[in-house]
């Protein structure tokens, strides 16, 4: 995953900020999915679309808003985004079966890093220990135990980079969802 600084205005920003309260997630996770939807549903074109010829992106997000509450307000079984973050979780862990972490709270732990690296886009160590370890204190002595604990593992799981010193980045493209054992996964 990269980063990237962009300049919105007042009204887009406003917009990015509600549907985030709404949903109870991050504004970058909003910006991700509103591209990722607007490409898969034909909605950015291809480089052969002249910049002038396009569409101001707050008319697409728009128009992508409405076609987004028309599918949500029919009876057909739309995939939607949870489910395909619940299906790149269940893969993540699939890699943890007879691996360590050994104990459930550690592969629970390593599980919310990943999902709060997935949601949040990049953390530092300590904003990742911050958030974890009032959910994980019973299991460890202190914050700084449970974090390194919890750090030793993550180099050998494919999902999760360090792309400088004390910042952590999700790379879902890196867990393999392709593979069959699903179903095997809380067996080890």
């Amino acid at each position: 995953m990269q980063r990237r600084s962009v300049s919105l205005d007042d009204e887009l920003a406003s917009w990015i900020e509600d549907k985030a309260d709404e949903r109870g997630v991050s504004k970058s996770k909003v910006i991700r999915d509103s591209v990722e939807t607007a490409r898969l549903r034909g909605l950015i074109r291809s480089d052969e679309v002249e910049p002038a010829d396009a569409e101001s992106v707050l008319d697409r997000i728009k128009k992508l808003e409405s076609r987004v509450e028309a599918l949500e307000s029919t009876n057909e079984h739309v995939e939607t985004d949870e489910s395909v973050d619940d299906n790149l979780i269940i893969a993540f862990k699939r890699q943890m079966v007879g691996q360590p972490p050994t104990t459930d709270h550690g592969k629970e732990a390593v599980t919310r890093v990943f999902e709060l690296l997935l949601e949040e886009g990049q953390l530092s160590t300590k904003e990742l220990r911050n958030r974890l370890y009032p959910e994980f204190e019973d299991n460890f002595s202190n914050a700084n135990s449970m974090w390194q604990s919890t750090q030793d593992h993550l180099a050998d799981l494919d999902g999760i980079i360090k792309p400088e010193q004390g910042v952590w980045e999700a790379d879902p493209t890196a867990v393999d969802t392709e593979i069959g054992g699903f179903e095997n996964l809380y067996q080890s």
